[in-house]
């Protein structure tokens, strides 16, 4: 019954401020290990191609970019499983994709030079004052970047990670602990920045540079250059994944608060002197219903799960848990009714992979299947664009005009319908039809400023 879950560890998180040491020992996990030293070591034997001179350069630094986009992903990784109960990266799923994290470096990148013009504008605006600048800049690299980070693993969206409204729900739920949060994770990143910079000094790194370029790499940095390199490389990805590994663990200690479906492990507390704050009632349960598992007491175990439930209707953990035992138990209603349920609260707090995860399960039960609340089709479909998954959207929007008929949901149907038609199908005639079609009959709605743009940029492509 492994594979049902293993309700009994998941426990309450221990405060992610009385676990600091375990985030430092973090990077020493084989996997995070191995990944530090792979990137290091790529680092340095890149710096073979400033033998190539000018060329080299250029070269170099395409191989810098890729190893920090390679190590980026990985960092986002370690958050999206962290939040999602897999506290040791080793334990990870070997199905884990990496789609997750595919294109979070760029959007956080982007977000970062959003944030720094912003709090250079309004700086330059409210006159230049040196105090009030730092006070802005403060606010948004040091207060709000953790929670935009976090809603960027949420929804993979750079829109949704800088919503404002959405920013300060993240803290108002996370509450006053969201500020030594903010604190350890500036900490952090200050002896990532200033280490490496004293290290980095005191080795003359940039002399070594500098003489590379003129005489080669290994004339100019030499032997201990090239150790110092790899040590700046390995100091850099460490604390980087400290902090990857304290958000995430923040998200996870908070998940039900931020309507993050943990289906994870967790990991097991001893009872000690820190367990005794926490819920042992909850803790009974939880143990009373492993044994369940174990036994094969399937149908008793659900019944206790439906409890919790009454009392945390919105819990997107015990949702995950509920499901996969009414999996085990195979009676078809039941999982009918709670994929419905499970899927309304994944789309409602913008959890997409959990909810395409759901969708494409339902449909391999039922290849008729669709959602019962009609309304949740569209975000699904857009949804599923967005993760590559353009075969989902299809069969999620196929017939719905003829199945609704007057849903006001249609003119988005028809827009998603030639986004498919254009990039995927390849058929940029249809395409355009779909879309002249739309801007004639629903002119008027929201959606048709968006498929005119749609269009135009498709006309220029065309000419």
């Amino acid at each position: 019954m492994d594979a049902t879950y293993e309700y009994a560890n998941q426990q309450a998180a221990e405060p992610f401020w009385k676990r600091l040491q375990k985030f430092f020992l973090l990077p020493l996990d084989k996997a995070v290990l191995l990944r530090v030293l792979g990137l290091s070591g790529g680092l340095v034997v890149s710096l073979l191609l400033l033998l190539l001179g000018g060329l080299g350069a250029m070269l170099l630094l395409a191989a810098v970019f890729g190893l920090l986009v390679a190590g980026a992903r990985f960092g986002f990784k370690i958050i999206e499983r962290s939040s999602k109960g897999y506290l040791v990266p080793s334990d990870y799923p070997l199905t884990d994709d990496d789609l997750v994290a595919t294109y979070l470096p760029y959007k956080y990148v982007a977000m970062n030079m959003i944030f720094g013009g912003a709090a250079g504008l309004l700086t330059y605006v409210l006159g230049r004052n040196e105090v009030l600048g730092v006070l802005i800049w403060g606010l948004a690299f040091v207060v709000l970047l953790p929670a935009a980070t976090m809603r960027l693993v949420m929804t993979g969206s750079l829109r949704g990670a800088l919503s404002p409204g959405e920013l300060v729900k993240v803290i108002r739920r996370i509450g006053k602990p969201y500020a030594a949060l903010c604190a350890f994770v500036f900490f952090a990143d200050l002896s990532r920045t200033y280490g490496m910079a004293f290290l980095g000094a005191a080795g003359g790194l940039g002399a070594g540079l500098a003489a590379g370029n003129a005489a080669g790499a290994g004339a100019g940095l030499g032997f201990g250059g090239v150790v110092l390199v790899f040590l700046l490389s390995v100091g850099f990805w460490y604390f980087s994944y400290v902090i990857c590994a304290l958000i995430g663990y923040a998200m996870y200690q908070y998940a039900d608060r931020l309507e993050i479906s943990v289906v994870g492990p967790g990991e097991e507390r001893l009872m000690s002197s820190t367990g005794r704050h926490a819920d042992i009632k909850a803790r009974t349960r939880d143990a009373l219903i492993g044994q369940m598992v174990s036994s094969g007491e399937i149908k008793e175990a659900i019944q206790l799960l439906q409890d919790d439930l009454r009392d945390r209707p919105h819990d997107l953990s015990l949702h995950a848990r509920l499901h996969t035992l009414l999996l085990a138990e195979n009676y078809g209603p039941r999982v009918e009714d709670h994929t419905e349920r499970y899927l309304a609260l994944l789309a409602k707090s913008q959890n997409w992979r959990e909810a395409l995860d759901l969708v494409t399960e339902a449909l391999a039960r039922r290849a008729d299947w669709t959602p019962r609340q009609v309304e949740s089709i569209v975000p699904l479909a857009r949804a599923a664009l967005q993760k590559g998954q353009p075969q989902l959207a299809a069969t999620l929007i196929r017939g719905f005009d003829k199945k609704h008929p007057g849903h006001p949901d249609i003119p988005q149907i028809y827009f998603i319908g030639a986004q498919l038609t254009a990039e995927h199908a390849h058929k940029a005639a249809d395409a355009r039809r779909i879309l002249q079609f739309l801007l004639q009959k629903y002119p008027s709605d929201p959606v048709a400023a968006e498929a005119r743009r749609y269009l135009e940029v498709m006309e220029r492509i065309g000419q």
